[in-house]
């Protein structure tokens, strides 16, 4: 069974629109909940750290030794937590360009979940735009998300393409298909939220499902140089 991306109706777009902004106030809930519970909390106990470091008198000079590696320690996790957060919000692997920055998606879901993903692209030298480049790395990664939720897959296929006027992204898995996908208008809020990224860029986006899997197929127009 094929399926094609079509223009939404009314009913669906306020649908649409009312998850996204759920979906951002989420968002923003458990960015300041991290921000207060990780760093928040790490910071004050540091100063507390340091405050005693300075005030207390040690026997020796292994024993304030020690008491600076424990704070070394707080410290180095605190800037791990800043890394994570920073991460969350945009992926530094993204400086690295779109190839490379599927490629580690791809492996760093193989390692997480232990499901086969293999990564192709007949061009490694392939550039897009960052705004480009955000939208696929983040489409993968919803995508790979509800191949964990739903698809029972065993391995995933990720293919990038590229030419002078098109961009293409092919992400294959091997699971159960999508049997309660019967017409044009998607209920899967995660398959909603990818449509909406694509069609920022005025892309396409296809879904091919059946017994032995499901493929999405998604072609971005590049900008004239």
């Amino acid at each position: 069974m094929i399926l094609q991306s079509t223009v939404v109706d009314e009913e669906e777009l306020r649908e649409l629109i009312d998850h996204q902004e759920r979906i951002r106030e989420d968002e923003r809930k458990r960015i300041a909940r991290e921000i207060h519970d990780e760093l928040g909390q790490r910071l004050l106990a540091l100063r507390i750290e340091v405050t005693l470091l300075k005030q207390e008198t040690f026997d020796s000079r292994e024993k304030r030794s020690e008491r600076i590696d424990e704070v070394l320690g707080q410290l180095d996790s605190t800037v791990k937590s800043v890394r994570n957060l920073i991460n969350n919000l945009r992926p530094a692997v993204l400086d690295l360009g779109l190839v490379a920055s599927l490629e580690w998606q791809a492996k760093d879901f193989t390692r997480r979940n232990g499901i086969e993903c293999v990564f192709e692209t007949h061009d490694e030298n392939l550039e897009v735009d960052d705004e480009r480049a955000t939208v696929l790395f983040r489409v993968l990664q919803e995508a790979l998300t509800n191949i964990v939720k739903h698809a029972k897959a065993s391995k995933v296929s990720v293919k990038l393409d590229g030419n002078d006027d098109t961009l293409v992204l092919k992400i294959s898995d091997n699971g159960i298909g999508m049997p309660k996908v019967r017409n044009r208008k998607i209920k899967s809020y995660g398959l909603a939220g990818i449509r909406e990224r694509i069609g920022m860029l005025n892309g396409e986006f296809r879904i091919a499902t059946g017994d032995t899997g499901t493929t999405l197929t998604f072609r971005i127009p590049l900008k004239t140089k």
